[in-house]
């Protein structure tokens, strides 16, 4: 049987973060790497500021999840954090000098502001981007940049525009009046991360694409490389 794949997980003490330890440790090999503590399997460490510690740290390993985020800069605040970005850029700098083949990297819906699509009406991940809040041009960013990195080194870069994820599949206008929209259930991430490490090749070694469930009132379109579609929520 081969080994599983090694994963490194940034960010693994946030929401999204504690929902792949819990759903893929027994499947694959995990890393998984936050600024504070969370238990002994936690590797602790600030990858913005410690760039030669998360270099070592990725020997070895097949691919990078990249979640972590300085929640100070997140809709629909008007902050900027700038380690946001240079987080991203570590990543993918690391990430060649370590001959990982491929990173998926966590984008938001909040690349456009989906307020004022008509309900019938479609973002497709091709669209121009007009971002609602600094938050989303910071994903904007690192979306680019990961194609400059897929292009320049051949790095394979899967950058996922989510919607809202949590543990209990809930809700959250106090988060997003538009939530109901976005909702991400939690299987059907789980699905598609595992979808996104296991397969083989990534067209062009670049994709983005939108991912949320297929919730009454959604305006983003769900076509991405991979097949994926979402089985939430029942009808």
């Amino acid at each position: 049987m081969k080994s599983p794949k090694r994963i490194v997980i940034t960010g693994s003490r946030g929401s999204l973060g504690k929902i792949l330890q819990k759903e893929l440790q027994d499947v694959f090999d995990l890393a998984c790497i936050d600024k504070k503590p969370d238990s002994e399997e936690t590797i602790v460490l600030d990858i913005a500021d410690d760039y030669e510690k998360f270099r070592n740290i990725l020997k070895g390993n097949d691919v990078i999840i990249h979640l972590a985020w300085d929640t100070l800069e997140d809709f629909p605040s008007e902050n900027i954090v700038q380690q946001n970005k240079v987080m991203a850029e570590n990543v993918y700098r690391a990430a060649v000098e370590n001959n990982i083949f491929r990173v998926i990297v966590a984008s938001s819906v909040h690349v456009n502001d989906y307020s004022k699509v008509p309900i019938g009406t479609y973002l497709g991940p091709k669209a121009e981007c007009w971002p609602d809040t600094p938050y989303g041009a910071s994903k904007i960013y690192i979306e680019h940049l990961g194609r400059y990195y897929s292009r320049k080194h051949g790095l394979e870069v899967i950058c996922i525009r989510f919607g809202g994820v949590n543990e209990k599949d809930e809700v959250k206008f106090n988060e997003d009046p538009l939530y109901d929209k976005v909702l991400l259930y939690k299987k059907d991430f789980v699905q598609l991360i595992r979808m996104c490490i296991e397969v083989e090749k990534v067209p062009n070694n670049f994709a983005v694409f939108h991912a949320v469930s297929n919730m009454k009132g959604r305006v983003h379109a769900l076509e991405n490389f991979l097949g994926w579609k979402p089985n939430f929520p029942n009808k």
